[in-house]
C-alpha cells in the first residue's frame, strides 16, 4: 500500500470512524450537546493535560520554544486572514468570522488523536501545549473578534475568560507537581490516566454530534478562501516558523501537523454566540473537517519523508 494511503488509513480513517457515530447517533437519537461538551472541556481535557504536562518528556525550554512557534503562527494567520478577507468580498462581520476560522483550529477533537496515531507519545505532548494556548487565544481574541467591539470592546471582561478555563489551572498544578518531584497517589494516578485514556473517543464522537447539529453548509468564495488558508497555508507558514526556531526530528514533525487541523468548533459556537456571520463558521468547521481527510494526511506524509 503506498506511504499516503497507509497515512490515510492508519490515522485518519479510525478518526472518522468515530466522528461518523457521533454523527449517525446525533442524527438518530440527538445527544445533550452541552453534556457532551462540558464532560470535555471541565474533565476529559484538563486530565489529559494534567497526565501529559506531568509525565512529559519536553524540556521547559522546548515548550517556551513551541509557545513562540505559536505566537509567530498566530500573529501571521491574523494579519493574513484580515487584510485578504476584503479581497473576498468581506465585510466587517465576515471579516472578524474569516480571520477567526482560520485562528483556531481542532487541536483537541481531532489533533489529539491525529498526533498520537500519527506520533506517539511526542505528538500527544505537543498537543497538550497547543490546546492550551488555542484555548486561551480563542475565548479571549476569538470572543474578542466575534463579538465585534459590542462586548469584545470591555478588554477587562474578555481577559477574565482566561481565568474561567479549566486549563488555566491544570497548567499551573502539573507544573509544581512535576517540578516538585514528587510521584502521584496511586489512586488519582490511576483515576487521572482513565480519564485521560478515555478522551479520544468521547471527543471524537462529540465533534461528530457537533457536526450533525450544524445548520448551514452554505458555499461560496469566502469559504473557499477560509479552507485554503486554513488547511493550506497554515502549515506551510508552520513549517517556515519550525525552520526558525531549530525544531529537529519528531518534535519538528508533530508541530507541523499541528499546525494542519481544520477550523474548531468552538469557533462557530462563539459566531453563534453573538450572531457574528454563524453560518458562514458552521460551514467552515463542517467542510474543513471533511477536507482535511485529505489536506492532514499529505501534510503528516510530507513531513515524515521530507523533514528527517
Amino acid at each position: 500500500m503506498p506511504a499516503l494511503l497507509q497515512i490515510s488509513y492508519g490515522v485518519i480513517l479510525p478518526i472518522f470512524l468515530l466522528i461518523g457515530v457521533g454523527y449517525a447517533v446525533q442524527k438518530r437519537l440527538g445527544f445533550d450537546l452541552k453534556t457532551l461538551t462540558r464532560l470535555n472541556f471541565w474533565i476529559f481535557v484538563p486530565a489529559f493535560l494534567f497526565v501529559r504536562i506531568y509525565g512529559s518528556e519536553l524540556s521547559g525550554a522546548e515548550v517556551l520554544r513551541i509557545f513562540f512557534h505559536f505566537a509567530l503562527l498566530f500573529c501571521a494567520q491574523f494579519a493574513i486572514g484580515w487584510y485578504l478577507s476584503p479581497l473576498f468580498g468581506a465585510g466587517d462581520r465576515l471579516r472578524r468570522a474569516m480571520t477567526a476560522s482560520i485562528l483556531f483550529y481542532n487541536s483537541g477533537n481531532y489533533g489529539i488523536p491525529a498526533a498520537k496515531l500519527a506520533f506517539g507519545g511526542v505528538g500527544e505532548q505537543v498537543q497538550a501545549m497547543i490546546i492550551m494556548f488555542q484555548n486561551i487565544s480563542n475565548f479571549t481574541i476569538g470572543l474578542g473578534l466575534h463579538a465585534g467591539g459590542r462586548e469584545g470592546g470591555d478588554w477587562k471582561k474578555t481577559l477574565t475568560a482566561i481565568f474561567h478555563l479549566p486549563m488555566v489551572y491544570t497548567l499551573v498544578v502539573a507544573w509544581i507537581w512535576r517540578l516538585s518531584g514528587q510521584p502521584l497517589p496511586g489512586p488519582l494516578e490511576h483515576a487521572l490516566n482513565w480519564l485521560a485514556d478515555g478522551l479520544v473517543p468521547i471527543a471524537l464522537v462529540t465533534l461528530g454530534a457537533q457536526m450533525a447539529s450544524l445548520k448551514s453548509h452554505s458555499i461560496g468564495l469566502p469559504l473557499f478562501a477560509a479552507l485554503f488558508l486554513r488547511l493550506c497555508i497554515g502549515p506551510a507558514l508552520g513549517f517556515v516558523f519550525v525552520l526558525l526556531l531549530g525544531f529537529k526530528g519528531d518534535l519538528a514533525q508533530a508541530i507541523v501537523v499541528s499546525t494542519s487541523f481544520p477550523t474548531a468548533v468552538n469557533s462557530a459556537l462563539l459566531a453563534m454566540e453573538y450572531d457574528n456571520e454563524p453560518d458562514f463558521a458552521a460551514a467552515v468547521v463542517f467542510y474543513s473537517t471533511l477536507v482535511s481527510a485529505v489536506t492532514v494526511s499529505v501534510v503528516i506524509y510530507l513531513v515524515k519523508h521530507f523533514m528527517v
